[in-house]
């Protein structure tokens, strides 16, 4: 057999996947790449770049892919049809606050706290989801939902434990940690207010106008910032760093949270993020050599049994 045998058994498709299993699929891999991001912020941090240097560094190897793709899509008739002129502005709202606001929270908390930790305190995010689409939108939450919250908060809980045993609880760590949940509440608001947009105009048009928006306004913050900084003193390695934010723990994962929301709503694609912790645990101990404690792995379990919750029909 040759790979072309291969690949055409592997496209015949005869286990589809239903839309609310590839909804979750999708949600998973985003979290997985998002949570990458702690680990590219904190390898930055190591050359002495600024939050807002790094964010604006970010957003200027995401913008040109935004523009690139919208445009492609434009020219393909992806968009045609579709009221994107009467959610323009909603959608930049929303995207300034998942993306540039949420974003800035958090890359200015990781500089008082630990990429684990700084994973883990941004799984708050979740609980305010569930909470604004219970005020805003009268969703009560489903029975599997409220089960899986409470497994997720105790391995939330459980990580958190191992991360700040034999620690003291300092100004620092408060102020990392207040700005973490800053920006989880930031990222919630996206969630819950992006979801009747998308299915006005679907996930593509949506995250480009978000991203660019987001993008947008990063760069205004950047230029009232102090005009001595510059972006071209910092070692290659930055740069790389910036790059790999901007692929993958930028542009590939907010088309695919876009997606996900539109697939299983925000309440399922928001407690999907509570496998970001574990990535991002991995990855640290990789690339950070990080440890790993006995409470750790158990919060590793709790978390695994909650998603698995929301896969259950």
């Amino acid at each position: 057999m040759n790979i072309t045998h291969y690949f055409r058994l592997a496209t015949r498709r005869r286990i589809p996947l239903a839309p609310s299993s590839l909804g979750l699929l999708f949600a998973l891999l985003a979290t997985a790449l998002f949570s990458l991001k702690g680990i590219w912020i904190k390898l930055a941090y190591q050359h002495g770049i600024d939050p807002t240097s790094l964010m604006t560094l970010r957003m200027a190897f995401s913008l040109p892919l935004y523009v690139g793709l919208g445009l492609w899509w434009w020219q393909q008739g992806h968009f045609t049809h579709k009221p994107i002129a009467s959610h323009l502005l909603k959608a930049a709202a929303v995207g300034i606050s998942g993306y540039y606001l949420a974003s800035y929270l958090d890359l200015s908390g990781l500089q008082y706290v630990s990429a684990p930790l700084e994973r883990v305190v941004l799984y708050a995010y979740p609980s305010f989801t569930i909470i604004l689409s219970w005020l805003i939108y009268r969703q009560k939450p489903q029975r599997l939902v409220v089960f899986a919250l409470p497994l997720s908060w105790l391995s939330v809980a459980m990580m958190m434990w191992s991360e700040t045993k034999g620690q003291m609880v300092n100004q620092d760590l408060l102020l990392g940690t207040g700005l973490v949940i800053a920006s989880a509440f930031s990222f919630a608001c996206y969630l819950v207010f992006s979801k009747t947009i998308v299915s006005q105009i679907g996930s593509q048009a949506f995250t480009c106008i978000a991203m660019i928006a987001a993008s947008l306004a990063i760069f205004v913050h950047f230029s009232l910032q102090d005009s001595s900084t510059q972006l071209n003193h910092y070692a290659p390695s930055v740069y790389g760093y910036a790059l790999c934010m901007a692929l993958f723990s930028t542009v590939i994962p907010s088309f695919l949270f876009s997606e996900a929301i539109h697939r299983i709503g925000a309440q399922k694609t928001a407690i999907s993020g509570s496998v970001g912790p574990i990535f991002t645990l991995l990855m640290a101990c990789y690339l950070l050599e990080h440890s790993v404690s006995w409470g750790q792995i158990l919060g590793i379990g709790l978390v695994v049994a909650a998603v698995t919750l929301l896969n259950r029909k």
